[in-house]
């Protein structure tokens, strides 16, 4: 059984006017052996709209900008950070509980976007402590409709950092109280700050809540992400990583307990992480990879299943990983019985063929694409890539080609278009020059941008893809809801080259070949100079003949070259023309 990255998700009616909004938590659940994605991942989209706050989605983090200064004391004494309340952390919570009223708290700082939603207001109260342990837990108790949201920051008031928030549970139907914890890491002696406020929506009656800080000193060793050290794994190799996550707690604000491990690539691989071995099987884990420590972005996997591990665990996939070091958490959820000792395995591989793609339903599509001399308009295909290779534009080395996208279905506000060009054909789109993220002036009706050609581009036929998303981060592989993808042929032309006149047009078969290979020429009666180039852009053949519209000429170099790419030149009197071709 195989799922892709948001398999089980429930998608309400989308608004054409809404904006990015994002489920909570990116993690899978294994009910019994049935693999279901209940939230999902840095690049997947969310429901459109989302009137009010619904599930649970991963935490966000921040920077605040601009400076905090004191100002007259609103609302209470601690009203501003300048007069936050100190509280001392104890070893439990009880042992320093005290209630607190925000009813005449005022707004200091913009709602923070937690868990993926923004409350409307911000009305705050300020409290600071100082860490006695490398981890201290913040807890709130509101009631039913003091829904609580924390934030904690490190810094000055005048200089905040906000390191993470917490904002993960609702008021329930019935009268009861509801509790948030925002678990932080933090340096012993070192001075934090915590703002609590209510989500405004709808308007809390009930003002009062109850606030707690301890220290945590029965952690698991790798709880943070700072105490695991990066293990390097080169292509065709693998790690196993082992441990107990009972004792885990968020500190990195998952939005579930988790503890860490790490590894790092030097080159663009395909990579897998299993939980294979693990017993009892794991009914729960994130999909996500991290990047950073602290958590600077996150990856979403390509695709995951509950088969390729035979004893119930469940593999997750990442096609085309660029290079760099990443992190993986394991999730601690009692509940789904993902708890105790557990077994991960990484494993990665060279990439040999480009990484599929692929959309679940057709709202807004590619409707026309345009660069170049290709001009190809088409109606949306749902699933995989629709290959338009045979349709293909030159470009040459260091030149900049507009590029237009044109949505053949729905406009919504979250729509975006990404073009990657595989510049160095290794059948994959990792490398940073590699990705075109075009921009829309008119809410999403029509895209444009450039596509750059690097100097060191490969020359001859090279792959393009162009993918239209909704709320989606830029990513070439893995299966999204909405958008459609679209693969292109570019031929990069050497940096001298003459774009490719109509008067010489040919073709060349068979391609790939042997290295014996007949051109067929399309062009004027003509001296036509033949040339052939390896990848390095050094001449290995050179002839000239006069050729007729019409006539076929052979090439006879099987035995003389290696197997590899190369760029067969034609070059007339009026032009010059390009082709990429293989030899095996």
């Amino acid at each position: 059984m195989s799922a892709s990255v948001e398999s089980g998700l429930n998608l309400p009616d989308r608004s054409l006017t809404t904006g990015i909004d994002r489920m909570k938590h990116p993690y899978i659940l294994l009910p019994v052996l049935a693999m279901m994605f209940t939230a999902n991942t840095a690049n997947a989209q969310a429901a459109k709209p989302r009137p009010e706050k619904e599930s649970r989605v991963q935490r966000t983090f921040r920077p605040v900008g601009g400076t905090t200064t004191a100002a007259p004391l609103r609302g209470g004494a601690n009203d501003e950070c300048a007069t936050a309340i100190p509280v001392t952390v104890t070893s439990e919570c009880s042992g320093s509980l005290a209630t607190y009223d925000a009813t005449s708290a005022t707004q200091s700082l913009d709602p923070i976007l937690c868990n993926g939603y923004t409350s409307p207001e911000a009305r705050d109260l300020w409290f600071s402590f100082v860490a006695t342990s490398p981890i201290t837990n913040v807890q709130v108790e509101g009631t039913l409709t003091f829904d609580p949201v924390l934030e904690g920051f490190a810094g000055s008031c005048g200089d905040l950092q906000s390191l993470g928030c917490a904002d993960a549970t609702f008021p329930p139907a019935e009268p009861e109280n509801t509790t948030e914890t925002l678990t932080m890491a933090t340096q012993v002696g070192s001075t934090y700050y915590v703002r609590v406020y209510s989500y405004w929506s709808p308007e809390p009656t009930d003002l009062t809540f109850t606030l707690c800080i301890y220290s945590v000193t029965n952690a698991a060793t790798n709880d943070l992400c700072t105490s695991v050290s990066p293990v390097a794994i080169a292509a065709g190799g693998s790690t196993t990583f082992t441990g107990d996550n009972t004792n885990a707690y968020d500190t990195e604000g998952l939005g579930d307990a988790s503890v860490w491990h790490s590894f790092s690539i030097s080159e663009c691989l395909n990579v897998s992480v299993d939980y294979c071995g693990t017993t009892p099987a794991f009914g729960n884990g994130f999909t996500a990879l991290y990047i950073g420590c602290p958590i600077t972005d996150q990856v979403a996997p390509t695709s995951f299943n509950g088969d390729d591990c035979t004893d119930g665990n469940f593999t997750i996939y990442y096609n085309s990983l660029p290079a760099g070091t990443y992190y993986y958490a394991v999730m601690l959820d009692a509940e789904n019985g993902a708890i105790g000792p557990y077994t991960v395995n990484v494993s990665a591989n060279a990439i040999t063929t480009y990484c599929d793609a692929a959309l679940e339903e057709c709202d807004e599509t590619i409707g026309r694409v345009v660069v170049g001399s290709i001009d190809n308009t088409s109606d949306c295909e749902a699933g995989s890539v629709v290959d338009y290779t045979a349709q293909s534009t030159d470009i040459i080395q260091t030149e900049i080609v507009p590029i237009t996208v044109e949505n053949g279905g729905s406009n919504y506000a979250g729509n975006t278009v990404s073009v990657w060009v595989d510049w160095n054909q290794d059948n994959a789109f990792c490398d940073a020059n590699e990705l075109h993220v075009l921009a829309s002036t008119d809410e999403g009706v029509t895209f444009t941008g450039n596509i750059s050609c690097p100097p060191d581009a490969l020359p001859g036929s090279t792959r393009m893809r162009v993918r239209m998303a909704f709320n989606a981060d830029p990513q070439a592989c893995g299966t999204v809801t909405y958008g459609e993808i679209e693969d292109y042929t570019v031929n990069v032309l050497l940096g001298n080259s003459v774009r490719e006149n109509a008067l010489i047009e040919w073709s060349v078969f068979p391609n790939p070949s042997n290295g014996d290979m007949t051109i067929t020429y399309a062009g004027k009666d003509a001296v036509v100079a033949i040339e052939l180039f390896d990848v390095a852009g050094r001449m290995v053949h050179q002839e000239q003949r006069q050729l007729a519209n019409g006539q076929r000429t052979d090439l006879g170099l099987a035995g003389t070259l290696a197997h590899g790419s190369y760029t067969l030149r034609l070059t007339t009197a009026k032009g010059r023309s390009e082709q990429r071709v293989v030899v095996q």
